[in-house]
């Protein structure tokens, strides 16, 4: 398989990256705007829903109520004021049937009387029965002079839900003799309270009263309940209409509600929020997805062009500066290409052979330089930690391989800040070189002296057990007691050491040492912890 240059990963790598970058920009944009877009499309199908039925709920009432309205006024005919006389009742009740059979939502229609009558058609009141005191009669008299609010209520015998809608019959002068009520039948408003919506089978209609209760709901169970999770986020009575959404139960739920004034009724369409996201979701995947593919392939394409017209030439050309640094003469079988490419190819032509080998050689020599500086100690002139941990990791590899013992000494000048602080840094860098140049001359030609950091040195002695390396240890001490240092007299170290063997790892004897150094400090300094 044909290998990537460097370079054209490194366009590769550029032009991806903007891509994705560009991708990630572009795909938040979209994907929030279908987002705003999927809730507005949802909220515009809550809200035409919820004007259906309000509507619907508006035509179905409003002849209800105009019969209520009409049958209780001195236009009917009818003077509800001599409700006691024979032939008023009979009028009254024939009235009742007029309206029944003209309206045929009319389920029942009745009056009740200030003395507890009651005058109803095809019904004989239980025995004590006292009209004042129904709901129905309440109600009428609350809302006195308007039409009582829409009252639902589920019939005793049939089981239907009804709305009972009542208002006070007046003498002529204007006190309350009474009330007319009618019970018309909700089934077609709760037909189409159920309907069901194919893009969101979720979304369903009820109405509840201005307390939070359910009045009328598909679900037979919930009426005459309250709705306190979406009562307590409807606004005040100032909205008429408008959208929220709130948590029913755990489970996240969009609405849209109309108020019905005259019924005290409000009309709520909602729907779950995760039956509106999971349309949203699908688009904003598809969308982003033939955006992220279109993407990647423009940017591929991109690159491949670029490499075909630019890394081509640029390739040919490191081969060709490659043929004259190394002195072949096969300078024929390049053509240039007729762009600043090629004319960087000729002018690296006229260089000659023999001045980019020599170049070369300068070039290999300064390497070396470097190498040895990158591995001493610039003050002392012993090796440095780089050093020192390239010589550990020599030696674990050859315990490894061939089972050879090898010892690691750490130690510390005691008190090394007083000298800093009584007589200056330049004192303190002069006994560190003389301490170096000490113990260098007092260890095996085998052994390595490194400056680990500051005042702390390391020595790794090859082929050492511990008897050994501490009778080493015991010579550096004797050879430091002897010297005689600059301004300060004697010198003294604290002095770890250990041997390294196969329960040992790089990174455990290195810790080892260094706690059993810290040891000899603890213990009073200037002396050597073996164990």
């Amino acid at each position: 398989m044909k290998q990537f240059s460097k370079l054209q990963r490194q366009i590769f790598a550029i032009t991806t990256t903007l891509a994705l970058i560009t991708i990630v920009i572009i795909s938040v944009c979209i994907a929030s705007l279908l987002y705003t877009q999927g809730i507005d499309n949802a909220e515009s199908v809550l809200r035409n829903k919820n004007r259906s039925v309000t509507t619907l709920i508006d035509g179905y009432v409003a002849p209800l109520r105009k019969a209520v309205e009409y049958t209780g006024s001195f236009a009917s005919g009818v003077d509800h004021s001599r409700f006691r006389e024979q032939e008023t009742q009979e009028k009254i009740l024939s009235l009742f049937e007029v309206l029944q059979n003209t309206i045929p939502n009319i389920h029942y229609i009745f009056s009740g009387y200030e003395n507890g009558a009651l005058l109803i058609n095809d019904y004989t009141p239980p025995a004590g029965f006292n009209a004042v005191i129904r709901p129905w009669y309440q109600a009428a008299i609350t809302s006195h002079p308007l039409i009582s609010d829409g009252i639902p209520y589920q019939d005793i015998n049939s089981k239907k839900w009804l709305v009972s809608f009542g208002k006070t019959l007046l003498d002529g002068d204007n006190n309350i003799v009474g009330v007319i009520s009618i019970d018309a039948g909700m089934d077609a408003i709760v037909k189409a309270l159920a309907i069901r919506d194919e893009k969101y089978p979720t979304i369903y209609n009820f109405v509840m009263d201005t307390e939070g209760k359910i009045l009328i709901h598909p679900d037979e169970t919930l009426p005459d309940t309250l709705h306190q999770e979406i009562f307590s986020h409807i606004p005040e009575k100032m909205n008429a209409s408008g959208s929220l959404s709130y948590d029913d139960g755990g489970q996240k739920k969009l609405a849209h509600f109309n108020r019905i004034d005259e019924l005290g009724w409000i009309v709520v369409t909602e729907v779950n929020l995760s039956d509106v996201r999971q349309p949203i979701l699908e688009t904003i995947t598809s969308t982003l997805l033939m955006i992220v593919l279109g993407s990647l392939f423009t940017t591929w394409l991109m690159s491949y062009i670029l490499s075909r017209h630019l890394i081509l030439p640029l390739k040919k050309l490191q081969n060709r500066v490659q043929e004259i640094t190394e002195g072949k003469d096969e300078l024929d079988k390049y053509v240039f290409p007729n762009n600043e490419i090629g004319k960087i190819s000729e002018a690296i032509e006229k260089l000659t052979e023999k001045a980019l080998i020599q170049k070369n050689i300068e070039l290999k020599d300064t390497n070396a330089l470097l190498s040895t500086i990158s591995h001493t100690d610039q003050l002392t002139s012993i090796a440095n930690r780089r050093k020192m941990m390239e010589v550990l990791y020599a030696e674990v590899s050859r315990f490894q391989r061939k089972h050879r013992p090898f010892s690691v000494l750490m130690f510390d000048i005691d008190h090394f800040k007083r000298v800093n602080d009584t007589f200056g840094h330049e004192v303190g860098d002069q006994v560190l070189i003389e301490l170096a140049q000490v113990v260098k001359a007092t260890i095996r030609n085998t052994d390595t002296l490194g400056r680990w950091g500051g005042e702390e040195f390391v020595i790794v002695c090859p082929n050492t057990d511990q008897k050994m390396a501490l009778n080493i240890a015991e010579k550096i001490f004797s050879a430091i007691h002897s010297y005689t240092f600059p301004l300060q007299g004697n010198v003294t170290v604290s002095l770890g050491l250990s041997e390294f063997t196969a329960k040992h790892s790089l990174e455990s004897i290195l810790v080892e040492v260094d706690q059993k150094m810290y040891r000899a400090k603890q213990a009073g300094r200037n002396q050597i912890q073996f164990r």
